[in-house]
């Protein structure tokens, strides 16, 4: 906590004086930052050491940092703009070093280049008018210096609203850092090179079945994403949400991180979601004041008409004994509070109803009777038969599928390292689900794959009943996830 509360210091030092008070740009100065200390216990043998190449920013408007109107009691006031005075870079570049060298990746030598590409940093005001909203975004790659081959590549969002300019950027500064701090999957690389005794791994790219191994998980078919690729939309945006440990001590949801970052490959990498406009909230950055963020002000703040919206969900559930309603359990949610400390399913589609999107899919591999599996209950209270109908004034432009149906609970496959529906949906994704042979998968042709096989596995292998729901107008079945 405390490297954080300094940073922070350090961006709100480095942003100071932010605030405008005209039309005219605002200079933003970036101040020097302080040299970077070397961690201690770094020091063994073979040193996994990486190259740190200039940060490139690839903003279109690269001193400009963001834009909000200003209006008031006496109607609109101005435009103001704020820009920066230096390149914004050396502020990532000094998150990057501190983040890697308290992993035991350091500076020097190496047939390894880290560079970072900076996509977006903004200030602008929220859709209410009456907050600001500051988005950071950031993409790491490590490239083998001798072939030039990208051998791990990861994307970072920092996101945070407020009334204050120079507050809200800090805020989100602080966001990116906490993302980039917490990711460890720069370690499977690292594992990987210490295990070859120093030698450069053969490896191309840090594939989700690469990451399977360096955590011991399963290895998966549906970890070794498909040759093909969709074309980009530019209005494709995703939140895909995987919580395993809980800081309420309570069971572990089995393979729930590990879930959400294979769906999110499949996301960037198969659907043609563009990777700034899919956000990973995974454990402890998926608590309940995220999942409003992300849900209610993100969403609402960047998809645009006629836009496309993918909503994961891996992680407990929990339902209210006293009202039947059915909550997604957040990192810092707590049963016996569920209505205080939970995210309902009705306030999710409540805020997925206001967006201008053309197609929402809401893919939920959960259970919320509080019978077991990936679901939870105060102690004390009996499970319940939940009611998982279509709920009520659901947009026509929204599809859910859910992992089982509301008296049943969602197993996960220990075989193949994921929940049973999730793996059945990402085999779906994979091309199982194209009928026609033609490369293009449907909502209603993913939910005809998934549902026979989740119900044969589960009874088969768990002698236990999951029937895969799905919840959707006619119109929408056959909107295509792949193939557009």
């Amino acid at each position: 906590m405390t490297w954080r509360l300094g940073f922070l210091a350090l961006i709100l030092a480095a942003l100071y004086g932010c605030f405008p008070t005209t039309g005219a740009p605002k200079v933003i100065p970036v101040s020097e930052l302080a040299p970077m200390q070397q961690s201690e216990g770094v020091d063994r043998e073979p040193a996994f050491t990486v190259v740190m190449d200039r940060f490139i920013d690839e903003r279109s408007t690269r001193t400009t940092l963001g834009q909000y109107d200003i209006g008031g009691k006496g109607g609109f006031f101005g435009t103001v703009t704020i820009v920066s005075d230096r390149d914004v870079t050396e502020v990532f570049e000094e998150l990057v070093k501190r983040s890697f060298t308290r992993r035991g990746i350091r500076q020097g030598p190496s047939p390894f280049i880290l560079r970072g590409s900076i996509k977006k940093v903004s200030v602008g005001a929220s859709p209410d008018s009456q907050t600001l909203m500051a988005e950071t975004f950031l993409e790491l790659t490590i490239v083998n210096s001798g072939t030039g081959a990208r051998i791990w590549q990861k994307s970072f969002v920092g996101l945070a609203s407020g009334i204050d300019p120079k507050t809200t950027l800090a805020h989100a500064f602080q966001d990116l850092a906490i993302a980039v701090d917490k990711d460890d999957s720069v370690l499977g690389l690292r594992q990987m090179f210490v295990a070859a005794g120093g030698r450069l791994p053969e490896v191309v790219v840090i594939t989700p079945s690469a990451q399977a191994i360096a955590k011991n998980l399963p290895v998966s078919d549906v970890d070794e994403l498909p040759v093909v690729r969709a074309r980009q939309n530019k209005n494709a945006y995703a939140v895909v949400i995987g919580i395993e440990q809980y800081r309420q001590n309570l069971p572990k949801a089995d393979y729930a991180v590990h879930d959400a970052q294979v769906v999110a490959e499949y996301l960037t990498k198969v659907m043609g979601y563009p990777e700034e406009n899919v956000v990973t909230l995974l454990d402890d950055k998926a608590s309940m004041s995220d999942l409003a963020k992300y849900f209610e002000k993100w969403l609402l703040n960047n998809v645009e008409k006629d836009g496309t919206v993918f909503v994961y969900y891996s992680g407990h559930g929990a339902p209210n004994p006293n009202t039947g309603d059915a909550y997604l359990v957040p990192f810092d949610g707590d049963p016996a509070f569920i209505d205080q400390t939970g995210y309902s399913l009705k306030r999710l589609y409540e805020s997925l109803g206001k967006l201008p999107a053309r197609d929402i899919v809401v893919a939920l591999d959960s259970c919320f009777s509080g019978a077991g599996g990936r679901s939870v209950i105060a102690r004390g209270a009996r499970p319940l038969v939940m009611n998982l109908e279509t709920p009520r004034n659901q947009s026509r432009n929204m599809a859910i599928i859910s992992a089982s149906s509301g008296d049943q609970i969602s197993s996960t496959y220990d075989e193949k390292g994921h929940g049973l529906f999730t793996y059945f949906l990402l085999k779906g994704l994979k091309g199982e689900a194209d009928a026609s042979g033609k490369g293009q998968i449907d909502i209603g042709g993913l939910f005809n794959y998934v549902k026979p096989n989740v119900e044969r596995v589960a009874r088969k292998v768990y002698n236990n009943e999951q029937s895969p729901q799905l919840i959707a107008p006619d119109e929408l079945m056959k909107e295509r996830l792949i193939g557009r």
